[in-house]
């Protein structure tokens, strides 16, 4: 056993103390095990080292002619450039508290040794505004694929704002207080976790913001299976990018400024008709026509008139009828006296 114990202190002192650029002498090794309560001499340290090579661990020995020998621990799972970007997502994801991304970008930083850690800092600037207020919810989202893995209903209580910015539970105080759901999945978007599910009271597919669940909980009956027409990433396409509203094929036009948005909204899979460009002092200008299948929502009319004097609706007529529609109630409402 005092054998095994001594190899794991000296596996564990090699990965938080050495990596690539910081090495520990013999005597500097032996003088950190003492203070482990693992004492050893040059002969037992030389041996231990051989036995962590030979089970793979990737120990790096360097002897130089008149110095003492150094050893540092080589195998890093990850590279300096995959934590960078995880550091970076964990400080820009709004899901978690300053407090939990923190301990988190802290345990990544350990991960890429002593001479690199304070490299790891975010080059991402979130306003802690945006960032969640509470801790608890990864564990809520770890509740929820347990339950998803062991085919469980979900219950809890669902957060909403009053008039003085303060979160009370939806329902408060009747029967539907608590609200009962057969996960589906979670989906991440716009640096937000939801639940996707099937609502028994509502009989229909519903979303919920996950950071806004709370005391979630598996009960022990089994989910509801998901309907038989049910796609996750067709749901997820029509909710998170256009939200809900009957479905339609429209025609737009649009200039050719804008074709980045286009892309980032259908994908490089979007059809491109009827181009016309023309290259202006050197620069190309134009305009192109799609012809793409949304829901039709004020979301959908929003993201048209985004790009008002760039994107026009040719077709259907009624949904372009609708969207003046739209325009008119607005510019009505901001007349009101």
């Amino acid at each position: 056993m005092m054998v095994k114990d001594r190899l794991l202190v000296l596996l564990q002192i090699l990965q938080e103390h050495t990596d690539d650029e910081t090495w520990m002498t013999t005597a500097e090794i032996l003088d950190r095990m003492a203070k482990e309560g693992q004492e050893g001499c040059i002969r037992t340290l030389r041996r231990n080292i051989v036995t962590l090579r030979n089970c793979g661990y990737d120990i790096g020995i360097r002897e130089t002619n008149g110095g003492p020998t150094e050893y540092a621990w080589l195998g890093r799972d990850w590279s300096m450039p995959e934590l960078r970007i995880l550091v970076d997502a964990v400080a820009a994801a709004q899901f978690l508290s300053p407090e939990k991304s923190r301990k988190l970008i802290a345990k990544l930083s350990g991960m890429a040794g002593p001479s690199h850690a304070d490299e790891l800092k975010p080059r991402i600037l979130v306003s802690e505004n945006v960032k969640a207020k509470n801790n608890y919810m990864i564990y809520t989202v770890d509740a929820i694929r347990k339950a998803i893995d062991r085919d469980k209903k979900i219950t809890f209580r669902y957060l909403q704002y009053d008039e003085h910015k303060k979160q009370h539970p939806k329902h408060a105080g009747t029967e539907d207080e608590r609200y009962v759901i057969s996960p589906y999945a979670t989906v991440w978007n716009n640096d937000r976790y939801y639940l996707v599910g099937w609502s028994d009271r509502r009989e229909l597919v519903v979303t919920f913001r996950i950071d806004r669940m709370q005391e979630t909980k598996q009960l022990a009956q089994k989910r509801v299976p998901a309907p038989e027409d049910f796609d996750i990433r067709d749901y997820t396409e029509k909710v998170f990018r256009m939200y809900s509203g009957p479905e339609e094929t429209v025609t737009l036009r649009c200039s050719l400024a804008i074709m980045d948005q286009v892309i980032d909204r259908f994908g490089e899979g979007v059809e491109v008709k009827d181009v016309e460009v023309e290259t202006v002092k050197g620069e190309k200008t134009g305009y192109f026509t799609i012809t793409v299948p949304v829901n039709l929502s004020t979301t959908f009319y929003s993201w048209v008139f985004t790009y008002v004097g760039q994107m026009k609706i040719l077709g259907p007529e009624y949904v372009r009828e609708e969207y003046t529609g739209y325009l008119k109630q607005a510019m009505d409402g901001m007349t009101e006296k």
